[in-house]
């Protein structure tokens, strides 16, 4: 994952209060506890819209927001995300600054609910490795459009397997496959380590044989080239 050298243009600079988090996400007294102790402070670093961009908005993307949090300690619990997210309805990508120096990147794809277009639907999470507060920039992708934007913008936080393949034209096909991809792994990791934890032949047989057709659902998630 590489730091986007952002237009100047699109810079913002400005400090998110809490408290406006805290109202617009209708958060309760542990939520606010969580905020405290994890993170420092939220800065509102760059704005990428039609005005700032020069890139057409698009009905499910009007514009793109990036925020910089600053953390207390070395990394933050997704609810405080969600938390964010919930609180302002358009696409945010995190940086997360850890107190070593130390980057992530990290969002979550967001589109407006068919049920009711002023709500978002956020979906699954997806995240860079930690880098150095000094990696080189690089230019945003190249897009047509917000929408086309975004789409290669999440496609640089999936895994490597499925956005060496995913298609930026259908990229909420391609954030269910990497969904999934994650569940399966996940789910192959906990039998793996309860047939490992088992101590009667059969069962160890049985839990391979399960392993086994996991493994080949994980291969071909990864190897797909459609949805």
């Amino acid at each position: 994952m590489m730091r986007y050298a952002f237009p100047e243009r699109t810079r913002v600079g400005k400090t998110v209060p809490k408290s406006k988090i805290y109202e617009h996400a209708a958060a309760d007294t542990a939520l606010k506890e969580k905020f405290v102790a994890q993170v420092d402070k939220i800065i509102w670093s760059h704005k990428l819209a039609e005005e700032t961009l020069s890139l057409p908005a698009t009905e499910k993307i009007p514009e793109i927001e990036i925020f910089d949090l600053y953390l207390k300690g070395g990394d933050i619990e997704e609810t405080l995300l969600k938390a964010i997210d919930r609180a302002i309805p358009l696409p945010i990508f995190f940086y997360l600054h850890r107190s070593d120096g130390r980057i992530k990147a990290k969002a979550a794809y967001k589109r407006p609910s068919e049920a009711n277009s002023r709500q978002w639907v956020i979906e699954s999470y997806f995240e860079s490795d930690w880098f150095d507060a000094d990696t080189p920039t690089k230019p945003l992708p190249s897009a047509v459009d917000l929408e086309k934007l975004y789409a290669a913008m999440i496609k640089t936080l999936m895994p490597q397997s499925v956005a060496v393949s995913a298609r930026a034209d259908d990229i909420e096909a391609e954030v269910e496959r990497a969904k999934l991809l994650k569940a399966k792994e996940r789910e192959y990791q906990r039998l793996k380590a309860r047939r490992d934890r088992e101590k009667q032949f059969n069962k160890k047989v049985k839990l391979n044989e399960i392993l086994h057709i996991l493994q080949k659902e994980i291969e071909s998630l990864k190897n797909s080239k459609e949805s």
